[in-house]
């Protein structure tokens, strides 16, 4: 027979032992030159990105992760969708609205392929922003100009 301590002892051990519940590998801790300094998820993350679209759309969960190298800093938004459909519908929304609105907080809208999976790439507000659908994830990254094109390549890389 165990003794409680026994069991207590245990019960703590397995605890330290098991792995912590990841974000699904939604938020990778570095990519390219830059490190993971804060996240954001559950409510507060969705209230922020339905707050960017100007509007509720519909996915199921969403993550925020501001990253830093020395003065330089990145940041990306994650939306989950429950089925990969409904991901490749916000997609076609967010780049056809941006192609529409082109010139008001974005420029240089295009269409690019990063080892064949379709980028949207703009410009603004002093960064270069790329989004992408993959899977049930629509990202978007917007980083500074200097170290875009090596981490957007690794962040896609990264994604599942």
């Amino acid at each position: 027979m165990m003794s409680a301590g026994r069991i207590i002892l245990i019960g703590v051990s397995l605890f330290f032992l098991s792995p912590l519940p990841s974000l699904g590998n939604s938020l990778p801790e570095l990519i390219g030159a830059f490190r993971l300094k804060q996240v954001i998820s559950g409510k507060e993350a969705k209230q922020e990105i339905d707050r960017l679209h100007g509007k509720k759309i519909g996915y199921k969960a969403g993550y925020i992760g501001s990253y830093e190298n020395g003065d330089k800093k990145a940041r990306i938004w994650i939306s989950e969708y429950s089925v990969k459909s409904e991901a490749v519908e916000g997609i076609q929304r967010m780049s056809q609205g941006l192609k529409a609105n082109e010139g008001t907080a974005f420029w240089h809208f295009r269409e690019i392929s990063i080892d064949g999976l379709p980028v949207y790439f703009a410009v603004g507000m002093g960064q270069v922003h790329y989004f992408f659908q993959k899977g049930i994830r629509i990202i978007w990254l917007a980083v500074d100009p200097a170290p875009a094109r090596e981490t957007i390549r690794d962040l896609i890389s990264k994604t599942p």
